[in-house]
């Protein structure tokens, strides 16, 4: 799914949509169908980190400090 980067070699380009991108993993689960539903609001994300970064964000008033 991912070939080295031409101009950088600290980057990988994805064969699905010629992205450049330095996190293969975090990038795979964007062509993913699989989501991670917010449970407040109607976002979704395709990384639980990503939904847990705007849970924190958006919905902090709803969690203590140390809920996430």
């Amino acid at each position: 799914m991912f070939e080295a980067s031409p101009s950088n070699v600290l980057l990988w380009r994805c064969k699905t949509c010629s992205k450049e991108v330095s996190n293969r993993w975090h990038h795979f689960h964007s062509h993913t169908p699989e989501r991670c539903y917010c449970p407040y609001c109607p976002a979704t994300y395709s990384r639980i980190d990503t939904l847990r970064n705007h849970m924190k964000t958006k919905h902090n008033m709803y969690f203590s400090k140390h809920a996430i």
